[in-house]
């Protein structure tokens, strides 16, 4: 599979996370010792992040919630077990894509998310990790 090109992932990712609007979530730029990686769009309202990375050389999105507490949740924790994607694939069943990923997540936080996104933060809290030490800021 062809990994996609950065128009072509972030076009992905604003169009598929353009719900956030409705919860007062802008595009931001991520802070400038997080900016290392192109391949990531940050969305923030208050102080709630949602950030869509593209990992693994074009292979792997990865959809993270943070605070500005520091605290971070991935975006799949907020999905009751039963809904979750199936871990192990088959061998001959294809992975999908990165930009499937991030539609799929996409989908997953507006249907199991809209707590954390309209700032109720109760269920993010419970399961929240401290962001590790190189995600965080120097100054």
């Amino acid at each position: 599979m062809k990994p996609p090109t950065l128009q072509e992932f972030t076009e992905t990712a604003r169009v598929a996370f353009a719900f956030l609007r409705r919860f007062g979530f802008e595009e931001v730029s991520p802070p400038p010792h997080r900016a290392k990686n192109l391949f990531q769009v940050w969305f923030r309202a208050d102080q709630h992040f949602v950030i869509v990375q593209g990992e693994g050389w074009g292979t792997i999105a990865n959809v993270t919630l943070e605070h500005e507490n520091g605290l971070e949740l991935a975006e799949i924790d907020l999905v009751p077990a039963e809904y979750r994607p199936g871990r192990k694939r088959k061998r001959r069943e294809v992975q999908p894509g990165q930009l499937e990923q991030i539609r799929e997540a996409a989908q997953r936080l507006e249907t199991y998310g809209t707590d954390f996104l309209a700032g109720d933060e109760l269920r993010f809290l419970a399961q929240a990790q401290p962001v590790p030490p190189y995600k965080r800021s120097l100054t």
